[in-house]
């Protein structure tokens, strides 16, 4: 499993991104500290957390590369993901999150959590 980050996307995280940052794909299912409430539709939502290794939780038990390093999800979460997937921006400067079999999410949402 690998994620790719566009250039776009890299740019916008640049400036949030220390030596020590976690990146973190979460998905919104109710689980984890990241995790306000679960989705109750047929909706799949993702967010990119930024956080501290103190943040990380037993919940984030499995890690995947991309361009920017390790990046932490739920390991069960595999299953809503695609092998090869795609963190882009689109026109409205919003995060989408895409893979072969197509978008997974239009609105990832990015939390900045770090020294919070």
């Amino acid at each position: 499993m690998f994620l790719t980050i566009s250039d776009a996307a890299k740019a916008k995280l640049a400036a949030k991104l220390t030596p020590t940052t976690k990146i973190v794909l979460d998905f919104d299912d109710g689980v984890g500290p990241f995790s306000d409430a679960g989705m109750c539709t047929l909706d799949v939502a993702f967010n990119v957390v930024l956080c501290e290794a103190k943040d990380l939780t037993n919940d984030f038990d499995t890690v995947i590369d991309s361009d920017l390093g390790p990046v932490y999800i739920k390991g069960y979460t595999k299953a809503q993901m695609d092998s090869d997937m795609r963190l882009d921006v689109d026109k409205y400067l919003r995060y989408s999150l895409s893979g072969p079999s197509g978008t997974l999410d239009s609105n990832v949402g990015l939390r900045d959590i770090q020294m919070a």
